[in-house]
Protein backbone atom coordinates (compact mmCIF):
# COMPACT_ATOMS: atom_id res chain seq x y z
CA UNK A 1 0.00 0.00 0.00
CA UNK A 2 1.38 3.42 -0.84
CA UNK A 3 2.15 5.31 2.34
CA UNK A 4 1.32 8.94 2.69
CA UNK A 5 4.50 10.93 2.27
CA UNK A 6 5.80 13.27 4.95
CA UNK A 7 4.86 16.51 3.20
CA UNK A 8 2.07 18.30 4.98
CA UNK A 9 -1.18 18.60 3.09
CA UNK A 10 -2.63 20.85 5.76
CA UNK A 11 -4.18 23.96 4.23
CA UNK A 12 -3.98 22.62 0.67
CA UNK A 13 -7.09 22.79 -1.46
CA UNK A 14 -8.68 19.58 -2.70
CA UNK A 15 -11.91 18.28 -4.13
CA UNK A 16 -13.65 14.99 -3.49
CA UNK A 17 -13.45 13.45 -6.94
CA UNK A 18 -15.78 10.59 -5.91
CA UNK A 19 -16.54 8.13 -3.14
CA UNK A 20 -16.36 4.36 -3.34
CA UNK A 21 -18.08 1.78 -1.14
CA UNK A 22 -17.54 -1.94 -0.78
CA UNK A 23 -20.26 -4.34 -1.92
CA UNK A 24 -21.44 -4.89 1.66
CA UNK A 25 -21.34 -1.15 2.40
CA UNK A 26 -19.02 -1.54 5.40
CA UNK A 27 -15.91 0.06 3.90
CA UNK A 28 -15.52 3.21 1.87
CA UNK A 29 -12.96 5.56 0.44
CA UNK A 30 -13.09 9.21 -0.51
CA UNK A 31 -10.86 9.98 -3.47
CA UNK A 32 -9.34 13.41 -2.82
CA UNK A 33 -7.75 15.30 -5.71
CA UNK A 34 -5.41 18.02 -4.46
CA UNK A 35 -4.66 21.29 -6.27
CA UNK A 36 -0.98 20.32 -6.68
CA UNK A 37 -2.05 17.40 -8.90
CA UNK A 38 -1.73 14.40 -6.60
CA UNK A 39 -4.56 12.22 -5.39
CA UNK A 40 -5.01 10.60 -1.97
CA UNK A 41 -7.51 8.24 -0.37
CA UNK A 42 -9.31 8.71 2.92
CA UNK A 43 -10.41 5.23 4.00
CA UNK A 44 -13.61 4.84 6.02
CA UNK A 45 -14.99 1.95 8.08
CA UNK A 46 -18.60 1.44 9.12
CA UNK A 47 -19.13 1.66 12.87
CA UNK A 48 -22.91 1.81 13.33
CA UNK A 49 -26.12 2.63 11.45
CA UNK A 50 -24.93 5.14 8.85
CA UNK A 51 -21.80 6.26 10.67
CA UNK A 52 -18.32 5.81 9.26
CA UNK A 53 -15.02 6.40 11.06
CA UNK A 54 -11.79 7.41 9.39
CA UNK A 55 -9.33 4.55 9.15
CA UNK A 56 -5.66 5.10 10.13
CA UNK A 57 -6.76 7.99 12.41
CA UNK A 58 -7.56 10.01 9.30
CA UNK A 59 -4.13 9.62 7.73
CA UNK A 60 -4.39 9.71 3.97
CA UNK A 61 -3.13 6.95 1.67
CA UNK A 62 -1.14 8.00 -1.37
CA UNK A 63 -0.07 9.84 -3.35
CA UNK A 64 -1.48 8.52 -6.60
CA UNK A 65 -1.01 10.18 -9.99
CA UNK A 66 -4.77 10.30 -10.67
CA UNK A 67 -8.18 9.47 -9.21
CA UNK A 68 -8.37 6.45 -11.52
CA UNK A 69 -5.08 5.09 -10.15
CA UNK A 70 -6.38 5.56 -6.59
CA UNK A 71 -9.61 3.73 -7.48
CA UNK A 72 -7.74 0.80 -9.05
CA UNK A 73 -5.56 0.54 -5.95
CA UNK A 74 -8.32 0.57 -3.32
CA UNK A 75 -10.74 -1.80 -5.06
CA UNK A 76 -7.95 -4.39 -5.31
CA UNK A 77 -7.07 -4.38 -1.59
CA UNK A 78 -8.09 -7.27 0.66
CA UNK A 79 -9.34 -4.71 3.23
CA UNK A 80 -11.80 -3.07 0.81
CA UNK A 81 -13.04 -6.48 -0.33
CA UNK A 82 -13.65 -7.69 3.25
CA UNK A 83 -10.88 -10.28 3.09
CA UNK A 84 -8.89 -8.89 6.05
Amino acid sequence: MPASDDRSLEGMEYRVAFELYSEDGRRGAKVLEFSHGETYLLELEWVEATTFAERHSGRLVGPFPSPTDAEHFIIATPWFNGEE
